[in-house]
């Protein structure tokens, strides 16, 4: 029995070293990915100076934008996720829902994106099958969309406009903490762009993004978004600042969190106790295995005077020379 829970606890041991070099090497490496399950809604919000097309006058309004991301699993794989995102601004008068049909005055602007990014770099990818485009219109993305990589570095990385369809820099330009987190900051600026106001009217596009990106898992947590739309005429059409709200950043950071303490646990915390654990049942199966042997294969030890005779068979001693048995006193058997 103890030589079966020797072997037992052996192979535990090494079972639990294996898991210990294993966790964190080849199953982080493997889930280092972006998932495949995003379904995330952010609100942004902010003042803004809007044109009003039917007077000609500029008014200070508020404005809401409402960004919804979410996977398309049927066109993702182990590589490449697709996600598919919708972005409703929204002139914010009394109690307006975050997106509007079409003939609601107040709907400023509604967009749709959909892009395929490597799962581990962020980068866009082109495959036909999962059907990339901008607003149903087929189009081409480059660069980073709506998360950068897992480790992200301090460098420039290109960062995609959905609005002008281009990709533009996005550098490195310090660390911030958001809610206890270390992030990095990143600034894409488009400058002047040729633009069509509300579709139609030629002007120009102008948009300086700020994001804080979390960068072990690249999630963007928190951000600020200046935009100016200039008509041909010169006249400023839109000047708004957008930030993330309160509660998109709280949603952001905790989802970060979430991910690095999973990272942390595979990383460090189960391994450790994996190995320790391993090392120890190896200590103790060996243990166990050099006292079966002590004991021998019954488990009990041999006593000097059970020695047999020189046949093996019990010993009771050797006749003298009258043929007789030695005799035994101090003893009686009944």
């Amino acid at each position: 029995m103890r030589k079966i829970v020797g072997v037992g606890l052996i192979g535990l041991g090494v079972f639990g070293i294996v898991l210990a070099i294993l966790l964190p090497t080849v199953v982080v490496h493997a889930s280092s990915k972006t998932p495949l399950d995003l379904n995330i809604t952010q609100v942004s919000s902010g003042s803004a100076k809007l044109l009003d097309a039917a007077t000609g006058k500029t008014n200070t309004v508020q404005l809401r934008a409402t960004r919804h991301v979410r996977t398309d699993s049927h066109a993702s794989d182990d590589d490449n996720t697709t996600v598919f995102e919708t972005l409703c601004i929204v002139v914010v008068r009394g109690d307006t829902p975050n997106c509007l049909p079409a003939s609601d005055p107040r709907l400023l602007s509604i967009t749709t994106d959909r892009v395929t990014a490597d799962r581990r770099s962020g980068e866009s990818v082109h495959v036909a099958k999962y059907n990339e485009n901008i607003n149903g219109k087929a189009a081409r993305h480059q660069g980073m969309s709506y998360k950068f990589p897992i480790d992200t570095k301090k460098k420039t990385y290109q960062f995609f406009q959905p609005d002008v369809g281009k990709a533009f820099p996005a550098t490195f330009e310090g660390t911030a903490k958001v809610r206890g987190l270390d992030t990095y900051k990143f600034v894409s600026r488009t400058g002047s762009q040729p633009y069509k106001i509300l579709g139609t009217l030629p002007g120009t596009y102008d948009d300086t993004r700020t994001v804080y990106v979390e960068p072990q898992t690249g999630t963007i947590v928190n951000g600020t978004e200046r935009q100016i739309q200039t008509l041909a005429s010169g006249e400023v059409a839109l000047d708004t600042t957008l930030a993330f709200e309160d509660s998109a950043v709280k949603y952001q950071t905790d989802y970060a969190q979430s991910k690095i303490d999973d990272l942390r646990l595979a990383k460090l915390w189960a391994p450790l106790v994996a190995g320790i654990v391993g090392v120890l049942a190896i200590v103790f199966g060996i243990l166990l295995l050099r006292r079966g042997r002590k004991a021998g294969p019954d488990g009990e030890g041999h006593h000097r005077g059970d020695a047999g005779g020189p046949d093996g068979g019990p010993g009771y001693g050797t006749p003298d020379q009258s043929g007789q048995q030695p005799s035994y006193s101090g003893s009686s058997h009944t």
